[in-house]
C-alpha cells in the first residue's frame, strides 16, 4: 500500500517537473487508484470488517467525478476531490498498521479512520453536486 502511494507521489512529481502531463495518463491515474481503493474495500466487506455503505460512497464519489469532467469535458480536479485518493490510500494504511501492530485499539482506530473517509468522501460528493448543478445551470442558459 506505501509503496502504490509514494509512486503516485513520484510519478506527480515527475510530470510536474517534466511538465509532461497527458490526459490519458491523468486519467488512467485516477481509475487505478479507484480499482485499488474499491477492490480493498470490497475485499474487507466480505471479510465483514466493513459496512457497504463505504463502498458505495467510494461509487459515488467516483461516478459524480467522473459526470462533472464528462460535462466539463475535462478532468476536473477541485480542492477537495484531488484527496480522496491520497485520504482513502492513508486511511487504509492506518487500519493495516494498526491490525498488525496494535490490536488492542485495531476496532476503535479502524472505526475512527472509516468515519474520517466517510465525512471527506461525503464533501468531495457535495462538492461534485454542486458543480453538476452549476454547470447544469450555466448549459441552460
Amino acid at each position: 500500500m506505501l509503496l502504490i502511494s509514494m509512486s503516485d507521489v513520484i510519478d506527480g512529481i515527475v510530470a510536474k517537473q517534466a511538465e509532461s502531463s497527458c490526459k490519458g495518463g491523468d486519467i488512467f491515474d485516477i481509475v487505478a487508484d479507484f480499482m485499488v481503493v474499491l477492490s480493498i474495500f470490497i475485499l474487507w466487506y466480505l471479510k465483514q470488517m466493513v459496512s457497504a455503505y463505504i463502498i458505495f460512497l467510494i461509487l459515488f464519489s467516483f461516478i459524480s467525478f467522473g459526470y462533472i469532467s464528462f460535462l466539463r469535458k475535462k478532468i476536473v480536479k477541485n480542492k477537495i476531490g484531488k484527496f480522496v485518493g491520497a485520504v482513502c490510500f492513508s486511511g487504509i494504511t492506518v487500519i493495516i498498521f494498526t491490525r498488525l501492530y496494535f490490536k488492542e485499539i485495531y476496532i476503535s482506530v479502524q472505526n475512527l479512520t472509516l468515519i474520517f473517509i466517510s465525512i471527506y468522501l461525503i464533501i468531495s460528493i457535495i462538492e461534485n453536486v454542486r458543480s453538476i448543478v452549476k454547470e447544469i445551470k450555466y448549459e441552460q442558459k
